[in-house]
C-alpha cells in the first residue's frame, strides 16, 4: 500500500506536502501522523477540530502516541 500524499498550508499560508501514515481516532477525537515530504524527519500529529486541523505536542502528543503504539486507537 502507497502511502497517500495531503498538501497542507501551515499558519503563515506555504503549503506543505505531507505523507499520510495514519489516521485514527481516540476518545472521540480524529488524528493524523504525517511526514513532511521535503524534511522526513519531520512528523507531525495533527487533530481535527471544528475550525480545521491543529498540531498535537506537549503532554496530548505523548498520551496520543502511547495509545498509538499500545494499539488502543480506533
Amino acid at each position: 500500500m502507497s502511502e497517500e500524499e495531503v498538501t497542507l498550508v501551515d499558519e503563515s499560508g506555504v503549503e506543505r506536502r505531507f505523507a499520510l501514515h495514519d489516521a485514527f481516532d481516540l476518545e472521540g477525537v480524529a488524528y493524523y501522523l504525517v511526514e513532511d515530504v521535503s524534511e522526513p524527519e519531520r512528523v507531525l500529529l495533527l487533530r481535527e477540530t471544528a475550525s480545521g486541523l491543529e498540531t498535537v505536542d506537549g503532554e496530548e502528543f505523548g498520551r496520543v502516541m502511547s495509545a498509538l503504539e499500545e494499539e488502543r486507537v480506533e
